[in-house]
């Protein structure tokens, strides 16, 4: 008896096509002919025939359609126990994949992953003015929906956990916002979302950039800690937890890089070595280039990419004995690395930022600051840290894209499922294994806890992945397998976003089949990680036909919003369906904060208020305005605790009473 008899005859399950592979906001890094091999994987619950995809630009004239035709090509038609696995190349840009199953006497099924990237991905690693941190205001956000990152640090309990003690979540792509840790040891966007904004606005592809920096790092502290065991203590008396700050370059390279590919690393350093030139007895000079190149040459060989680009900024200038001053022995050494190409392959030349020091660019002469829109305390808007993306972003010139060699994102582990003899269980099957490589069965939501390590596993229901950790350490995962011993009672045709005039989001969902179904929860987050519900609505309940339903969102100011759908069975089962996310643009939005409130609450529009109402959560009208400016300051102490519904212009805020 097939597996598709067993798992699928009775009911269909609560999505035909679940792309698991690429995630949403996924860039892999394009080859020096604007291409990469992009593979699709995920799993079916109905016995398609083959699975088709298709890339489709999201900006006319950023990237080509995939097939160049627009039509649909063959993924996988040898479809193992309802798992598809296959690829297909794609030019540079940024795409809607769109997925679908065919099979024979019914309608094609389809899904879409809304984002995927083939553009650009960088690595930045240094010190303080790679990083941030340190109490040095933040820089603005990436205002492209093409730049991205994973907002993940190294910190747990306010501790740094050692090298060989991480565990990196399963990884999670977000657009670079301002607050984004961009993943292993980011601090915030510092200055990476403005010059990941200035390299899609030049190269119009997209953009990944992750952080390995760590303020107050010298050369000494980053060859060290090359080392995984080794402890090496800082010029300012921090010891750093064993095998870092160098730990969290290679975390970078044999995770994040190797399941995306890598451009190049980004390294912006010295300053510390220049602090401490005055007590070294050997040449300064001499020992900072042999130094930053063991460090250079151990990314390459720990990670198998003999040739990975850097990009190394001539940077020393700190403040010593209370007086501002550069150092020519770190200046020298960083440009006799770059130049010297037949000793020292693969450096590149950033940007030289000594000579920017005034408070136009640093507070205080070290680190860059301003974001170009915040008044600092003496009044005046500073722009450095744009200034410092725009001196990065001139070194990622044409020159240097021909001349480097990007590495491409290593496959996705391909696996074989089969019906186990007797039971609704899976036997999974790796792909063989090379010379030093491991692999590791995991549940689908954690990346870590390892539950068998034999070729071979079989298991029963539930959603799994396996991870392949080669001889480098580099780690891959499969697409998510899938187990299903019954069927969920909701077949869906579609979930997706389209905004209404003033850019106000409407949800819109449907159904071809309901049994026992209770309710929809809509659920929206500012991340992809945690969600709060907005909206419950009723499910048909029992139904064969087609059921459409819609939200209609409530204005919001602009920023990126994350929407999922959690489906509720009469008996208290619930499932949900994937994470997608709309981009709202600045719109004369209402601005009413602070919420929650507890006295004064503030109103706002960029034109007249007019009719400001008041209402309770039942809808009894409890305040009316007429206002003819474009802010008031409304009481709230005359309110009793609760949720209330704050209107003006048409547009509504739910705020909370403390």
């Amino acid at each position: 008896m097939s597996f598709y008899v067993l798992c699928f005859a009775q009911q269909l399950a609560f999505a035909q096509i679940t792309v698991t592979f690429p995630m949403e906001r996924a860039v892999f890094q394009r080859n020096n002919s604007n291409e990469a091999n992009v593979y699709i994987g995920g799993f079916t619950t109905e016995p398609f025939q083959r699975i088709e995809a298709r890339f489709v630009p999201h900006i006319a004239g950023e990237g080509e359609a995939s097939p160049a035709s627009g039509e649909w090509t063959i993924i996988d038609n040898t479809l193992s126990s309802g798992h598809f696995y296959g690829s297909m190349p794609v030019k540079g840009g940024w795409y809607r994949l769109e997925v679908r199953g065919i099979r024979q006497g019914s309608e094609p099924k389809q899904t879409n992953v809304e984002r995927v990237g083939v553009g650009e991905v960088f690595l930045v690693a240094g010190q303080s003015n790679a990083t941030g941190g340190d109490a040095n205001p933040n820089g603005p956000g990436a205002m492209h929906d093409q730049v991205n990152s994973v907002n993940f640090q190294n910190v747990s309990g306010g501790s740094v956990i050692e090298y060989d003690n991480v565990q990196l979540p399963c990884p999670d792509f977000v657009h670079l916002d301002a607050s984004v840790k961009t993943a292993p040891f980011g601090n915030y966007a510092w200055c990476w979302g403005a010059f990941g904004d200035k390299i899609y606005e030049k190269l119009r592809v997209p953009v990944m950039i992750f952080n390995a920096g760590w303020s107050s790092t010298g050369i000494e502290e980053w060859r060290q800690s090359i080392d995984p065991n080794a402890v090496t203590t800082g010029p300012f008396g921090y010891t750093f937890p064993r095998g870092l700050p160098f730990g969290h370059l290679r975390l970078a390279l044999n995770n994040y890089i190797a399941q995306l590919g890598i451009r190049a690393v980004i390294w912006h350093q010295g300053e510390t070595d220049n602090f401490i030139e005055s007590s070294l007895s050997v040449n300064p000079k001499d020992r900072y280039r042999d130094k930053l190149w063991e460090v250079i040459s151990a990314s390459r060989n720990l990670s198998g990419k003999s040739n990975l680009a850097w990009v190394v900024a001539r940077a020393s200038r700190f403040t010593f004995d209370g007086a501002s001053r550069v150092s020519s022995n770190v200046i020298a050494a960083q440009n006799e690395l770059i130049d010297n190409d037949g000793i020292y392959a693969d450096v590149f030349q950033g940007p030289e930022t000594d000579p920017y020091y005034s408070i136009d660019y640093r507070a205080d002469e070290v680190h860059f600051r301003g974001d170009g829109v915040t008044t600092s305390p003496d009044g005046h808007v500073y722009s450095g840290l744009i200034a410092l993306a725009g001196f990065w972003n001139d070194k990622i010139t044409n020159d240097f894209l021909a001349q480097s060699t990007p590495y491409p994102a290593l496959a996705p582990a391909e696996v074989t499922a089969a019906q186990a003899p007797g039971s609704t269980n899976l036997t999974f099957t790796g792909p063989a294994m090379q010379s030093g490589a491991q692999c590791f069965w995991l549940t689908a939501d954690n990346c870590n806890q390892v539950q068998s390590m034999s070729p071979q596993w079989t298991v029963g229901t539930g959603s799994y992945k396996l991870k392949i950790v080669d001889a480098y350490k580099n780690t891959i995962f499969s697409p998510t397998l899938y187990v299903s011993g019954t069927s969920l009672p909701v077949v869906w045709k579609y979930f997706h976003i389209r905004e209404m005039e003033n850019s106000r989001p409407l949800l819109e969902w449907a159904t071809s089949e309901e049994t026992n179904a209770s309710h929809y929860e809509l659920e929206r987050g500012n991340d992809a990680i945690h969600f709060t519900n907005i909206k419950n609505v009723a499910a048909a309940g029992n139904s064969t036909a087609t059921h459409q339903y819609a939200y209609p969102e409530e204005f919001l100011p602009s920023g990126t919003y994350y929407y999922r759908i959690k489906q509720v069975d009469l008996d208290g089962k619930f499932d949900y369906t994937r994470v997608i996310s709309t981009k709202i643009e600045a719109n004369n939005a209402l601005s009413v904060f602070p919420n929650p409130v507890t006295d004064l609450l503030n109103i706002e529009s960029d034109k007249v208020l007019g009719s400001v109402e008041v209402a309770n959560s039942a809808g009894t009208k409890l305040f009316f305005s007429k206002q003819n400016a474009n802010a008031m300051k409304l009481d709230m102490h005359i309110f009793p605790t609760g949720l209330y519904m704050i209107s003006a212009n048409g547009k509504h805020y739910k705020v909370i009473k403390k």
